[in-house]
C-alpha cells in the first residue's frame, strides 16, 4: 500500500526512456538494434507486457516495479531465514519494506529493482548449493543470475564475483566445483549476446554513459554509504561514513568468529562489491548509488542475521528498534522528494502559453513532453533544435518537427518569443543572446523558458 499510495507522480528523465523501449518492437529490443542503449532489454519486454495488460498512465507503468519490489522483500524473508532463522527473516524482511532506497526502486520504472530482487533470489540458490549441494539450488542461482544480468549490464560483476567466491569456497568438493562451473558457463553462453553489445558499446567514441565521472577513494566512500546503510542520505558525510566503517569494521569481527561459508559468501559480495565497482570505474566509470543498489539487499540481510544473533536479547531488540526506526524515518524525509522531474507541471506550464512554438533540445525530451500533453488537440507539438549534447538512445524515435538553429531563429522573431525545454545539458541552441524568464520554481528539471530575440516583435503577454 505504501508503493502504491506514493506512486502517483511524474516519471523522471530515465523512466521515460523506458517507457520508450517498451513501445518499440519486441523483436527490435532483442537485436543489434539495441546497441543504442546501455541496458539489456528484458526489463523492457517485461514493461511492453505490463502496458499491455494496464496501460501507460504513471501509476499503471508502476506496477510491474513494484511487484518485483516487493518480490524482492519475499526473497529477502527467505534468504534471512535459510542463514538465521524467522526472526532474521522477519527484520530483513521489515529493513527492505522500510527502505527509501527500496521503496524507490521498487517504484521506478527501471531495471535497478529487477537486478536488486535477482541478486537475493541468486544469493538463495548459492547458500542452498552451499549447504546440500542441491540442485534446485544450482538453477535457481542459474536463472536468478542471468536476469541480473540481463536487467543491469553492471550486474557481470556480481556474476564475476560469485563465481570466484563460490569456486573457493567449494574447494573441498571438486565434483561440486565441477557442477558450479558448468551452471556458470551456461549462464555465460546465453548471455554472451548482450556481452558482445557491451564491447561494441564501448568501442563507440562517445557512450550513453561519458557524463560519470571516475570517482575518487572518498567519493566511493561516500556512495557506498548511501547505498548500502539502512536510512536515506542524500550524501553520507563524516558521519554516513564513520557508520559505514563502523558497520563493515562489526561484521567483519563477527565473520571471523563465525566461520561459515553461507555468511563468507555474502561479506565477500558486499564487501567486494564496492571495490571492484570502484577498480572498474577508474578504467570505465560506473560507479554510481544505483548502480552499487544491488548489493545493498544483500547487505541487509547479513545485517539482520548479525543483530538477531547478539547474544544479549535486550541488546539485539534495540538494534532491530534503531535500525527500522532510522529506515522509517529516513523514508518520511525522501517521500516529499521522490519526484524527481516534473513533466506534469511543465507540460501544463507550456499549455497555459498557446500558441508560442515550443521548442525541445533533443528528441528525448520532445518525447516526454509528449507523453504529458493534455492531447493532440492541446495546441503544442514540440520542435527540435537539437543540442550539442544528445542522447543516443532516442534518435529517430521522435518523428515531429526538426528545425535548423537559423531556422528556429527565424520563426521566434516572427512570432515575437517562444517556448524553450531544457532538462541537463539538453538546451535547443537558441538562447545566445536571447533574453529569457524562467517559468516556474528554479530548482526543478524540466526548465521552461520563455525567450525572446532581439530585434523580434516583442512577447504579447
Amino acid at each position: 500500500m505504501l508503493r502504491l499510495g506514493t506512486a502517483d507522480h511524474s516519471l523522471w528523465y530515465d523512466e521515460l526512456a523506458s517507457l520508450e523501449f517498451a513501445r518499440q518492437p519486441i523483436h527490435r529490443l532483442w537485436s543489434a538494434w539495441m546497441v543504442r542503449e546501455t541496458n539489456p532489454p528484458l526489463f523492457y519486454s517485461l514493461l511492453a507486457g505490463s502496458m499491455a495488460l494496464f496501460g501507460d498512465s504513471d501509476i499503471a507503468l508502476r506496477l510491474l516495479p513494484i511487484a518485483i519490489g516487493l518480490s524482492g522483500i519475499w526473497a529477502a524473508f527467505l534468504l534471512g531465514r535459510t542463514l538465521g532463522g524467522p526472526r532474521a527473516a522477519l527484520l530483513a524482511a521489515m529493513l527492505l519494506a522500510l527502505s527509501a532506497q527500496h521503496v524507490d526502486f521498487s517504484q521506478q520504472v527501471r531495471a535497478y529493482g529487477l537486478a536488486h530482487t535477482a541478486v537475493l533470489f541468486a544469493c538463495l540458490g548459492m547458500v542452498l548449493y552451499l549447504r546440500r549441494r542441491s540442485t534446485a539450488g544450482l538453477v535457481l542461482y542459474a536463472a536468478a543470475t542471468l536476469t541480473a544480468l540481463y536487467a543491469h549490464t553492471t550486474l557481470a560483476l556480481f556474476a564475476g564475483l560469485a563465481a570466484v567466491t563460490m569456486l573457493w569456497l567449494l574447494r573441498d568438493d571438486r565434483r561440486a566445483q565441477l557442477r558450479w562451473l558448468v551452471a556458470n558457463g551456461g549462464v555465460l553462453a546465453l548471455w554472451s549476446w548482450w556481452a558482445m553489445i557491451t564491447l561494441r558499446q564501448l568501442a563507440m567514441p562517445v557512450t550513453n554513459i561519458a557524463w560519470i565521472a571516475a570517482p575518487s577513494f572518498r567519493e566511493a566512500i561516500d556512495m557506498t554509504a548511501v547505498a548500502y546503510l539502512p536510512m536515506y542520505l542524500r550524501a553520507a558525510g563524516p558521519v554516513g561514513t564513520a557508520l559505514l566503517l563502523g558497520l563493515f569494521a562489526g561484521l567483519g569481527v563477527w565473520m571471523v568468529r563465525a566461520r561459515r561459508p553461507d555468511l563468507t559468501l555474502l561479506a565477500v559480495l558486499v564487501a567486494g562489491a564496492p571495490l571492484l565497482l570502484f577498480a572498474i570505474s577508474q578504467r570505465v566509470p560506473i560507479f554510481l548509488p544505483r548502480t552499487l543498489s544491488w548489493a545493498s539487499g544483500p547487505a541487509l540481510v547479513l545485517l539482520s542475521v548479525a543483530v538477531v544473533q547478539i547474544r544479549s536479547r535486550l541488546v539485539a531488540a534495540a538494534a532491530a528498534a534503531a535500525l527500522l526506526a532510522s529506515s522509517a524515518i529516513g523514508l518520511a524525509a525522501w517521500l516529499p522528494d521522490r519526484e524527481r522531474d516534473q513533466w506534469r507541471q511543465a507540460t501544463a506550464a507550456v499549455e497555459r502559453l498557446h500558441p508560442l512554438p515550443v521548442f525541445a533540445g533533443d528528441d528525448a525530451v520532445a518525447l516526454a513532453m509528449l507523453k504529458y500533453r493534455a492531447s493532440p488537440a492541446s495546441g503544442f507539438t514540440p520542435i527540435v533544435v537539437q543540442a550539442p549534447w544528445q542522447e543516443r538512445w532516442a534518435a529517430g524515435l521522435y518523428s515531429g518537427p526538426h528545425l535548423s538553429p537559423a531556422a528556429a531563429r527565424r520563426l521566434i522573431r516572427m512570432r515575437g518569443c517562444a517556448v524553450a525545454i531544457g532538462w541537463g545539458p539538453m538546451y535547443p541552441p537558441i538562447l545566445e543572446g536571447a533574453a529569457t524568464r524562467r517559468i516556474g520554481p528554479p530548482d526543478r528539471q524540466p526548465e521552461v523558458l520563455l525567450v525572446h530575440l532581439p530585434g523580434g516583435r516583442g512577447c504579447s503577454r
